[in-house]
This record gives C-alpha cells, sequence and structure tokens, in this order.
C-alpha cells in the first residue's frame, strides 16, 4: 500500500522553507541589503516551485495535500521572528539549519522504498541538488 505521509512531510518543510525565505527577504528589504535579496530570491522561488510540484505529486497518487505547513512552519516562523530582532547572521544561520533539515530530510525520503520511484527519482535529480546548493549559498553569505 502507498504511503504519502513523507511526501505531505516534505511538502510541509517546503512550505515552511518558502514562508520563511519570503519573510527574511522581507526584512533584507526593509534593510536595503541588495545581495542578501539576490542571493535569497532565487532560494526562495525555487522553494515555491517546490511546492508546487510536491502537491502535484501528492494529487496524482490519489493523495490531498496538506494546505499548511503544520508545526515546522510555526516553529520556523516563530524562529525567523527572534532572528529578525538579532540580525542578519542570526536570520542567515536559522535559514541555512533549514535547508541542513531538508538536505536530511529528502535523503531520508529518497533511500525509503515506500516512496514511490517517479518521487525518489525527483528528490533525487533535482531537489536534493538544489539543497546542496542553497547551502553553499547561504555559508558564502555568511562568510562575507
Amino acid at each position: 500500500m502507498l504511503n504519502i505521509n513523507k511526501i505531505e512531510k516534505l511538502l510541509k518543510n517546503e512550505m515552511a522553507a518558502a514562508e520563511t525565505y519570503h519573510q527574511a527577504l522581507e526584512k533584507f528589504e526593509e534593510e536595503a541589503q541588495g545581495s542578501e535579496i539576490s542571493s535569497l530570491q532565487p532560494i526562495y522561488e525555487e522553494h515555491t516551485e517546490a511546492v508546487s510540484e510536491l502537491q502535484e505529486k501528492i494529487q496524482q497518487l490519489g493523495g490531498m495535500p496538506p494546505s499548511g505547513s503544520g508545526l515546522w512552519g510555526s516553529w520556523s516562523e516563530a524562529l525567523m521572528g527572534g532572528a529578525k530582532l538579532i540580525g542578519k547572521d542570526a536570520m542567515l544561520n536559522a535559514l541555512l539549519a533549514g535547508e541542513k533539515s531538508g538536505l536530511d530530510d529528502y535523503q531520508d525520503a529518497a533511500e525509503d522504498p515506500d516512496v514511490p520511484l517517479e518521487v525518489s527519482d525527483l528528490i533525487k535529480s533535482k531537489f536534493m541538488n538544489s539543497q546542496q546548493e542553497n547551502i553553499r549559498v547561504l555559508n558564502r553569505l555568511l562568510q562575507s
């Protein structure tokens, strides 16, 4: 029997990531931090695209995609709220922690035999590569 819980978890993670990057972009826009905006905007767009793709996969598999990011999104929102008060590095570190957690979840799902092959292939060919690149971008921003 097909279990789409793991795919739903990935979708919630992507929703939380998109919400978090949206908040970060708003903060950097307020502070006129152009280099951060130009680096983070493509990551935000990537996460929103991943939301659409995962929603579509869940529907194709006969499931109903969750409408919200759940607890992860609430935690992410609280973390980013605190990071906004602390500053740029705290915010970038919060984003980095989220990307690393997301990569771990994607690796776990890619190795799960209950995840359909088409989803596993998408994870390996696209999502894991994106997460790894996002981690590199955030590390560069933290070092600049």
